[in-house]
């Protein structure tokens, strides 16, 4: 080895040390940004009251179309008030799965109330709100 080759491995060893300090952080914060970009939105304690006011109202569905679809107006109109649109589409969808079984639809399976309602707690975590689906089961 030569005088010249001992600096150069050196400058070498500490730029490549460098870099790969620099990509580990760069994947670590990488990492917090996809792990944040993913979570679920977070609402509000009222958004989330409001929420199960809502899911509550379906337990009073009308059976004639004239009240179910005045119904649905009402209830469409309680969503909007919602700042969080996450949780209104969950809402919304329970909504739909109540006033089709009003109408005379088909039951839908537990697991998809289940699910709703899963869905929607998620963003009701930060608020320590927990939303409880009735079934909508005969």
């Amino acid at each position: 080895m030569t005088a010249v080759t001992r600096p150069r491995r050196t400058k070498t060893l500490v730029f490549g040390a460098a870099a790969l300090v620099l990509s580990a952080v760069i994947a670590a914060g990488a990492g917090f940004w996809w792990n944040k970009h993913n979570e679920p939105s977070q609402a509000s304690r009222a958004d989330c009251a409001l929420a199960q006011q809502l899911v509550d109202s379906a337990k009073e569905i009308p059976s004639d179309r004239a009240g179910i679809e005045k119904w649905e107006k009402t209830a469409q109109q309680g969503r909007a008030q919602l700042k969080d649109g996450y949780l209104a589409a969950g809402i919304s969808n329970y909504h739909g799965l109540a006033a089709m079984k009003a109408k005379g639809g088909e039951t839908p399976a537990g697991k998809k109330v289940l699910q709703l309602s899963d869905q929607a707690n998620e963003h009701c975590a930060d608020a320590l709100v927990t939303l409880t689906f009735p079934p909508l089961s005969s």
